[in-house]
């Protein structure tokens, strides 16, 4: 009865025992099992394929808006300045000076503006 367990066992481990051999051979692929299992593995390979695709373009949006980002960060910073630049020459001291450099001719107003009113 030991002897039929050890033939058994021996029988076993040939049908699952794969050696470099057969692997670099190319022997493997015409076993049973791996015949029979063939669609999962290359399932397992496009879903491989797939998700390193979505890595690689998950990476190339990740790096589009760090440089988006920087580029807001820069137009925000130009538009803070030029809004003061604008503030600055908006200014009635700047205006009466640009107004004297380029000789326009133009007066001071001594009375304030009057309001007008009209009647419906």
């Amino acid at each position: 009865m030991e002897e039929e367990s050890k033939i058994d066992n021996s029988k076993g481990s040939k049908g699952t025992d794969y050696s470099i051999m057969q692997f670099l051979s190319g022997n493997i692929l015409t076993k049973d099992i791996i015949k029979k299992h063939l669609w999962y593995f290359l399932f397992l390979v496009a879903l491989s394929v797939i998700y390193i695709n979505n890595k690689y373009q998950t990476e190339g949006l990740l790096i589009n808006i760090i440089r988006l980002q920087a580029e807001v960060k820069e137009c925000r910073d130009r538009s803070v300045s030029y809004a003061a630049e604008l503030m600055s020459l908006s200014r009635e001291s700047e205006v009466i000076k640009i107004v004297k450099e380029k000789n326009l001719n133009l007066q001071e107003l001594k009375t304030p503006p009057e309001k007008l009113e009209i009647k419906k």
